[in-house]
């Protein structure tokens, strides 16, 4: 009975102790000591989230013990991901991380095209990592974060001049009714027409409504407004009255929490990805899939074949507690 009573105790001081620091973090939010006060009350408030929600689970549904991968099937899956395409001589922001010259996009394709890659849909993707089907080796996903407009008018031809299939994982909020005259200079977003027309080619997932956008601070930082569940609800709501009822998103800058996994989930969100680099395996958590960027001057060949190449600089996943 002592020994509980002194855990009890303990308890009590650590919270009490918490509590103190995180109340001279609010009052003091550029203070580092603060900082520190504020992500451990925020760990805290995790711990308390999962022991309130028995029903999250972040287990894959697959049971790698008992799971083999198949013979001459892939051991694991790229998923590419790029966002903005432009003509090299249109573009003038060459450290521009999202940008890719549309002759570097286009050698890209061809040379998928010319190693045998297979694209695959989300659909086969989630029944992968869930250990319900075997790929082809060389199986492969092309997705595209945002909606711009280039990715219907400079990407769709090059695609389909492959016979490539892709996902173009939207901001709902920024879809056009009517499309604007193109000109490769301005940054203009996929209208509703447009994509009719290439969903030939594309299928089209969500990357948000209106929360791709920074403004929610938490422990003295503005981060993604994602970040924030109160929004959650409505803004999955939104994105479905625009069509785009899907059970597959992106997180927008890759920044996700447990609570937003959580909140997606009870929305009938199945799979997401993130920007931390990686390739996709059977058994993964699929709330939490890595991609790989692909930009001006990747080196495709390395890329899919780190083995034999320098890995292409890795991009972490930011898991945040709120």
């Amino acid at each position: 009975m002592k020994y509980f009573k002194k855990i009890a105790l303990a308890a009590l001081a650590l919270l009490t102790c918490t509590i103190t620091m995180y109340a001279y973090a609010v009052t003091h939010p550029t203070n580092a000591m603060s900082h520190k006060a504020c992500t451990s009350w925020d760990m805290i408030k995790r711990k308390a989230f999962l022991m309130s929600h028995s029903d999250y689970s972040s287990k894959p549904a697959l049971d790698l013990a008992t799971f083999h991968i198949a013979q001459d099937s892939a051991t694991e899956v790229p998923v590419l991901m790029y966002h903005y395409i432009q003509p090299k001589i249109n573009n003038h922001e060459t450290n521009n991380k999202s940008i890719i010259n549309l002759e570097d996009f286009e050698e890209n394709m061809k040379y998928l095209h010319e190693e045998g890659y297979n694209t695959i849909t989300l659909e086969q993707l989630e029944q992968y990592v869930n250990g319900q089907i075997s790929l082809p080796k060389k199986s492969i996903v092309i997705t595209f974060d945002d909606g711009y407009q280039n990715n219907y008018t400079l990407a769709y031809p090059v695609l389909k001049k492959y016979n490539f299939h892709a996902s173009l994982f939207v901001i709902g909020s920024k879809i056009q009714d009517q499309p604007s005259p193109f000109d490769p200079a301005k940054n203009t977003f996929i209208s509703k027409q447009e994509m009719h027309a290439a969903k030939d080619v594309f299928e089209f997932n969500s990357h948000t409504y209106n929360l791709h956008h920074k403004g929610y601070m938490r422990c003295g930082d503005n981060v993604p407004v994602g970040l924030d569940t109160s929004l959650l609800n409505d803004d999955v709501k939104l994105m479905k009255e625009t069509g785009i009822d899907t059970p597959y998103l992106a997180y927008p800058f890759g920044y996700t929490s447990t609570q937003m996994i959580y909140q997606l989930q009870q929305n009938g969100y199945r799979m997401a990805f993130s920007v931390r680099s990686g390739f996709v395996r059977p058994g993964d958590n699929p709330m939490k899939l890595p991609r790989l960027t692909v930009t001006t001057g990747t080196d495709l060949a390395a890329l899919l074949h780190p083995e034999s190449d320098q890995q292409q600089e890795i991009l972490p996943v930011v898991e945040i507690s709120h």
